[in-house]
């Protein structure tokens, strides 16, 4: 069975970048359109901004990048036999652009932030809240968004003890990559001088939103700092969970455990999360999920897509942890990947007329 035709919103950004790599030998999906600012130009002829070397399917590309202002630009994917749009744009621009393609008959998956609160767009991560993935009325295409890079570590856990045990409040203190930011405060020593310790504007309220939108909860009570770190990726948190009750330390641990994903799709670990005794580390952990002795994240999809977690002390109903996740993949390239996939899977898109199942060892 053929490939799905998809297309990208961002050209030469992280998050673009990174689905990209991901796209590159995807088994569902085919890449064949990029739109962004650069119109015109060869998608091989970007900078790469990812460590790892360019995939040789983008090195091939014969693909030049579309105008992502351009009024035509629906029409234009629409020729291509796009299906899929994964968009990576900024928040203002994604506001207007998304509407458009879905309206004419294109699915979106976003992650962007400009449609998350959006009572008509689910906000779904894949592994936590799937059944939040609602199949459109008939004729309508898919719009929906994965959430916010650091809500990820956090969400994990929570949402499984939230499924035993009554929250409380949560408290979070983060520490999080310069590559939340974009690759150009990786490369700028002064914008990188200026936001380390700083507390990042916006950022506290949309883990708020976004986390009691997923686990449909009021009247918890929030605490929320975000601090940027001098780290190129990884967003690590510090997170205090007070539950109505008194759990027992086993049986924290036993209600974490309980991770391990069953749905056969490609860019799904085994484990979402996965329990360590030390502390999360990125030069050990970042990765974890991953299949080959060696990272290849355009081949093993898996790789950085498992959340790691340190239980750190239960006493008193009070959970102690600390966890990791990858802003760049897990939050962001490979979450909105893995939502189309899950959506795929389970024959939500009605314009899509091919089994992945089938297709998956082609």
């Amino acid at each position: 069975m053929p490939r799905v035709r998809v297309a990208i919103l961002g050209a030469s950004g992280l998050v673009s970048q990174r689905m990209q790599q991901r796209l590159s030998n995807h088994p569902w999906f085919e890449l064949v359109a990029v739109a962004g600012q650069s119109a015109g130009i060869g998608l091989r002829d970007l900078a790469w901004n990812l460590d790892q070397q360019r995939p040789e399917f983008i090195n091939n590309s014969d693909i030049l990048v579309s105008d992502i202002n351009s009024n035509t630009l629906a029409e234009e994917l629409s020729q291509l036999g796009v299906k899929i749009i994964f968009s990576a744009l900024p928040s203002k621009p994604a506001l207007r652009i998304e509407r458009n393609l879905v309206e004419s008959g294109l699915n979106v998956f976003s992650n962007a932030s400009a449609y998350r609160m959006n009572p008509d767009v689910p906000l779904v991560v894949a592994d936590v809240n799937p059944d939040a993935l609602v199949q459109p009325s008939s004729n309508k295409s898919m719009h929906a968004c994965a959430t916010n890079c650091t809500l990820i570590p956090v969400l994990h856990p929570l949402s499984l003890l939230h499924q035993r045990y009554e929250i409380d409040s949560v408290v979070v203190r983060s520490e999080q990559a310069l590559s939340g930011a974009g690759w150009k405060l990786l490369h700028n020593p002064d914008e990188k001088a200026n936001a380390i310790g700083k507390e990042i504007d916006g950022e506290a309220e949309k883990i708020i939103e976004e986390a009691e939108k997923i686990l449909d909860v009021s009247g918890v009570s929030w605490d929320v700092e975000c601090k940027r770190v001098d780290e190129q990726d990884g967003h690590l948190v510090n997170v205090e969970v007070h539950l109505k009750g008194s759990p027992t330390y086993s049986a924290v641990i036993a209600t974490l455990s309980t991770s391990q994903v069953h749905n056969p799709l490609p860019s799904q670990p085994e484990y979402a999360m996965q329990l360590i005794d030390t502390e999360p580390d990125r030069n050990q952990h970042l990765w974890n999920g991953q299949t080959l002795d060696i990272v290849k994240p355009s081949i093993d999809l898996s790789a950085g897509m498992t959340t790691t977690v340190q239980v750190q002390s239960v006493e008193d109903g009070t959970v102690v942890f600390r966890a990791l996740s990858h802003n760049t993949i897990r939050g962001a390239a490979g979450g909105v990947v893995l939502l189309a996939e899950l959506a795929l899977f389970n024959n939500m898109l009605a314009s899509v007329d091919i089994n992945p199942s089938s297709s998956s060892s082609g």
